[in-house]
């Protein structure tokens, strides 16, 4: 159980619901390097400074005194923090429900897995195709598909262990996107997110190349969403009308309120700092068009850069008959 509030939980301003959910990163390090990877400016800026197992207990500590309940790590890679068994048992000892988003690299060791899976409840598992070929492409590292495919295999070993699939659609992997899906479903995975290249680090470098247009996605969501079949679904970063039938399962309607707690660097020092979003609008735009739109509150519309390189032309609101 979560201990009692020692400070003020924070609240939000209109709904009054307190904030829960922590995400901390761990780390500034990842042995790939994802050809859409948003984290890649900044683990340059701060690979060279520690995220130390005092800084992240404190911030734990710091956190469960407001009353969050759960805590998400990331990076980088999570799992290569020297202490990550450690750290996940103190999340744990202060009543926190667990998860990571990773591509696994240390849980695919056995000896490894076993040492930090009993301390977590859940994990995001990357995968970006059905097959080495498709995933190592995108990577950019030899051998990861199989890596991933063992990490994946060690954590569905523990009872009421969940497996959550993310899998970033571009134009490297978008004609092998079912094959894909049906490779997360057979894995077990319970949720797949199905991510829009975010234009952040790498993302943003190569966005015109990268990205598929609104229209494209539209052809493929339902293919993507009878492949999934039990599997929960949700679409990350995409407006609501290029969806469909299928709007129900934007991430926008399902995405829980965070503090991120992350390095920020200030004229004479970098320090972890905790950034407070209430909603998934970031760089995020609704153009004009999206005006008329019956869903224009319940969605945050695209991303400011797809506008920029592509225009809103593709975006149709939805207006009641």
């Amino acid at each position: 159980m979560n201990p009692t509030p020692t400070t003020p939980p924070w609240i939000h301003p209109v709904t009054g619901h307190p904030m829960r959910r922590l995400e901390l990163h761990v780390t500034y390090h990842c042995p790939e390097r994802c050809v859409f990877c948003s984290e890649e400016g900044r683990m340059a800026a701060y690979n060279a400074f520690p995220v130390t197992f005092g800084r992240v207990a404190r911030v734990l500590r710091e956190q469960a005194g407001r009353g969050v309940d759960a805590v998400h790590f990331t990076g980088g890679e999570p799992t290569i923090h020297p202490e990550f068994p450690e750290i996940l048992q103190l999340a744990k000892k202060l009543g926190m429900r667990t998860s990571i988003g990773t591509i696994g690299t240390r849980l695919a060791d056995a000896d490894f897995a076993a040492r930090a899976l009993p301390y977590l409840d859940e994990a995001l598992f990357s995968l970006h195709g059905p097959d080495a070929a498709t995933h190592d492409v995108l990577t950019r590292r030899s051998g990861s598909f199989d890596r991933l495919g063992r990490a994946m295999a060690n954590a569905a070993a523990f009872p009421g262990f969940r497996t959550f699939v993310n899998t970033v659609l571009v134009r490297g992997n978008a004609d092998r996107v079912e094959a894909t899906v049906a490779l997360a479903r057979a894995r077990g995975a319970e949720l797949l997110v199905v991510s829009n290249v975010t234009p952040e680090g790498a993302g943003d470098d190569a966005y015109p190349t990268l990205t598929l247009r609104l229209d494209e996605v539209r052809a493929l969501v339902p293919r993507i969403v009878a492949a999934a079949g039990p599997m929960i679904v949700r679409f990350f970063g995409l407006p609501a009308c290029a969806l469909g039938e299928a709007r129900a399962y934007a991430n926008d309607l399902h995405w829980n309120p965070r503090v991120t707690v992350e390095w920020n660097r200030h004229p004479d020092r970098v320090s972890l700092e905790g950034i407070y979003s209430w909603s998934p609008d970031r760089k995020r735009t609704q153009p004009p068009v999206c005006g008329s739109c019956s869903w224009n509150r319940l969605c945050h519309g695209v991303f400011a850069r797809y506008v920029e390189v592509y225009g809103s032309e593709e975006l149709r609101p939805m207006v009641p008959a």
